[in-house]
């Protein structure tokens, strides 16, 4: 595996054959298209949405458990954690859908940069300046470090969709692939370079969501049911990918004292521990305690190499916080809300409004540092049109010179 993992880091994907083992595939495909029709029969938009997806926790049931039981598969889960460098202890799942060709043939997606964002029909990274901050941060994070996301596409049908830039996500976008993002029409072409990964029956590609990446040929002619997982580490870096989208009450679909469930137990826990981190690094923050600050950014982010990125992120974070304590959104913590959102509306609930109020002021400090005199969009990336730097951070930016704006009086 070490092999593997030396090829993720240096191309940015590994294909893996048959993931799903040859005597599961079957049942399997079985389980899913049972979640994907309950998805679509709730779902109004299902059959106008040029790429449907099913959420595969929302939808199993007794009978169908196994679709959700696979993502702690060791084909799955194992090797995500072997991929990432470290034990099954320290890394969760983050995702679990059900990638699912359109029932129409839809027509060319629209440009990158319109204001809902950038559909991912075309070439993109699975990185927004607005949410996630700049790219050369995150890449520089990474190179020194290794990656703490790993995403999958495991194909139940043959599946060629997928194309990649190979080492795309070790380095920005160079100039000739950007003249080619910028002709007309172009986003939905090959790039120079790039790869189309074939995966038959039962075979899966691992993948860094920062590589250049594009799915083609969504139609009704050919049909698709590709599991798209997501699964991240905790203590060694803060992944830009750190959302967990799995619904709250996941682990409930296990029965209680199985292995599955204290698996998925301690995934939730590992969530929890984070968010206990932030809460004690945010009200370091709003004490001005520096020492305090700066314990939690350790337990987030041991290497002291990369940690510009962590502290960006946790600028997007205190302002979200700040942005759905002001609209009520954290309010509602209902069953389908993501583990995410759940952990994020308890969050903030520890703070007062005049508190998350202050504690913004401090990071707006480290966001005008992200922020550039006009709006644009920059192609290859997610995300709408922006006045966030899409690639590097203002000359000087480092994570001492952040630590310093964030806890000045």
């Amino acid at each position: 595996m070490e092999d593997k993992r030396e090829q993720l880091q240096r191309e940015g994907y590994v294909i893996l054959s048959q993931v799903v083992p040859a005597e599961q595939l079957a049942r399997l495909r079985l389980d899913i298209e049972a979640v994907v029709q309950r998805q679509r029969a709730a779902d109004p938009a299902w059959d106008s949405t040029s790429q449907p997806r099913a959420q595969i926790a929302k939808f199993v049931d007794a009978e169908t458990l196994g679709a959700l039981e696979f993502l702690l598969h060791d084909h799955t889960y194992g090797i995500s954690a072997r991929l990432l460098g470290c034990p099954d202890a320290a890394v969760a799942a983050t995702a679990a859908e059900v990638l699912c060709n359109p029932e129409f043939t839809p027509g060319a997606p629209s440009p990158p940069g319109q204001s809902w964002g950038t559909d991912p029909r075309n070439w993109h990274r699975d990185v927004r300046p607005d949410t996630d901050g700049p790219l050369e941060p995150l890449l520089e994070d990474q190179r020194a470090n290794g990656p703490a996301h790993v995403q999958w596409n495991i194909a139940l049908y043959e599946d060629q969709h997928l194309h990649v830039v190979p080492g795309s996500q070790r380095r920005l976008t160079q100039q000739i692939e950007t003249s080619h993002l910028e002709r007309e029409s172009v986003g939905t072409l090959p790039l120079p370079a790039s790869r189309r990964v074939e995966l038959g029956p039962g075979d899966g590609v691992v993948y860094n969501n920062a590589i250049l990446h594009w799915g083609s040929e969504y139609s009704a002619a050919k049909k698709r049911r590709t599991l798209h997982l997501g699964y991240r580490s905790f203590g060694r870096i803060l992944p830009n990918s750190r959302e967990c989208r799995l619904p709250v009450n996941f682990a409930a679909r296990f029965a209680r004292e199985t292995q599955h469930r204290r698996i998925a137990d301690r995934w939730l826990a590992l969530v929890g521990g984070e968010f206990l981190t932030l809460r004690e690094m945010f009200q370091a923050a709003l004490a001005g305690d520096e020492r305090g600050f700066l314990v939690g950014l350790d337990r987030l982010h041991p290497p002291e190499e990369g940690r510009l990125a962590c502290l960006i992120l946790l600028t997007k974070i205190v302002l979200e916080l700040r942005g759905k304590k002001r609209s009520g959104g954290v309010a509602d913590l209902g069953a389908d809300r993501s583990v995410y959102e759940w952990q994020l509306g308890e969050l903030a609930a520890h703070f007062q409004d005049a508190e998350l109020e202050q504690l913004a002021r401090r990071f707006e400090r480290v966001d005008e540092l992200l922020r550039s005199d006009a709006p644009k969009h920059v192609s290859g990336f997610l995300g709408p049109t922006t006045d966030y730097e899409f690639e590097t951070a203002a000359a000087g930016t480092t994570a001492a010179t952040v630590v310093t704006a964030i806890l000045q009086r």
